[in-house]
């Protein structure tokens, strides 16, 4: 690529140039791109879209926190991106123009990968859209209808989960359906954003067929969906599906954790998350005996679980995970002013964010992380 298309460029050498471009914010790319059409076509282009993206996420900058939190001013509770240093907020999701103009509980983020994130209003039935958003440039795509196109049963309930394919390098949308009546038979879809479309699922193994998914608590990592499912009869297990191969796979639960979801505990609450390349459940419970509250962290190793660490913040009670963010820290919620809080699984230090969390309709409380990129500026 040559440099002579911009004038004031003619001294700097195009590898130099993507050197100190990848580096900045986004938003002075975007106001970079009416330079000349030298820097909107590299800009633009997959290579330095990809460089960009893998610096944030290499070096955790630019990163941010999305939350669902209390707000003096009107709405009285918003999603809000909050600075991953400063916890000021940033900037409010902003709805596309085809959204209903409601925000808050009513909309439901499904996941969060390389500056896109799942966004929905209001999740109940196959007719609701689903959105791809990219924040950081205000861009979106919506999902097409769904590839289900005929329903045994009246009564069902949808499950969401996104997130990034390193291998194919595209990004999935894995949706489950669980119907009330008929043995709990699922049924189960994938979109991807490189074809722009969903693909019904149709060789699901029996034994799936006839589980029932425990919480919404489901996530993608590296193309594959894990799910907490529960059995016809009545045991629980960890469940993946490949969306490349399309294989799905079961795991044996830790006792513990098996005791947890069956205590009912309104305190005793699941988190499946990627920590340091591989997949872990964390789980929030109570120790009666010594009448701590504590975070028991799991690792998925060889196809079976292994405790990793226990944490317990002194001084809170009745915390729950909700998200790793900058590789090494847990982002837990406590229903004690509801604030939200960082604790470093490393040093073990607690950080106050001041961030004060809303519940959504289903009484949950919600955060994500978020890293700023490029991705959707070509399209």
């Amino acid at each position: 690529m040559s440099n002579s298309g911009c004038n004031g460029s003619h001294y700097i050498p195009e590898e130099i140039l993507i050197n100190i471009l990848s580096r900045l914010p986004v938003k002075s790319l975007i106001r970079f791109i009416c330079v000349c059409k030298l820097w909107s076509s590299l800009i633009r282009s997959s290579r330095f879209i990809g460089m960009h993206l893998n610096r944030n996420v290499t070096n955790h900058a630019h990163d941010f926190i999305i939350a669902l939190h209390e707000s003096r001013r009107k709405p009285n509770f918003c999603y809000t991106l909050f600075s991953n240093e400063t916890f000021e907020p940033c900037l409010k999701i902003k709805h596309p123009s085809t959204w209903p103009k409601i925000i808050g509980p009513k909309i439901d983020i499904h996941g969060s990968s390389n500056g896109l994130v799942c966004l929905s209003y209001e999740l109940g039935n196959l007719d609701t859209a689903i959105y791809l958003c990219n924040l950081s440039i205000q861009k979106h795509v919506v999902l097409p209808p769904t590839s289900i196109l005929c329903l045994s049963c009246p009564e069902y309930v949808t499950f969401v989960a996104f997130g990034f394919h390193h291998g194919l390098n595209d990004y999935k949308v894995v949706r489950l359906l669980s119907f009330s009546e008929g043995n709990h038979c699922i049924e189960v879809e994938v979109y991807s954003l490189s074809t722009d479309s969903w693909k019904r699922i149709d060789a699901i193994p029996a034994s799936i067929k006839t589980m029932v998914l425990h919480s919404d608590q489901c996530a993608v990592y590296n193309g594959v969906a894990y799910f907490i499912m529960k059995k016809e009869d009545a045991t629980y297990c960890f469940v993946s599906f490949d969306t490349d191969s399309e294989v799905f796979e079961e795991f044996l639960l830790p006792d513990a954790v098996v005791d947890g979801i069956e205590s009912m505990l309104d305190n005793c609450k699941e988190l499946i998350a990627e920590y340091k390349g591989s997949v872990c459940l964390l789980q929030s419970n109570l120790d009666f005996r010594a009448g701590n509250d504590y975070i028991d962290m799991w690792v998925l190793q060889e196809k079976s679980f292994k405790k990793l660490l226990t944490v317990y913040l002194p001084g809170k009670r009745s915390f729950y995970p909700l998200a790793i963010r900058m590789s090494n820290e847990l982002l837990v919620g406590y229903p004690c002013g509801s604030y939200l809080c960082s604790y470093n699984l490393e040093t073990k230090q607690v950080t106050e964010t001041g961030i004060k969390l809303a519940v959504d309709r289903y009484n949950d409380y919600h955060a994500h992380t978020y890293v700023e990129s490029l991705v959707l500026l070509r399209e």
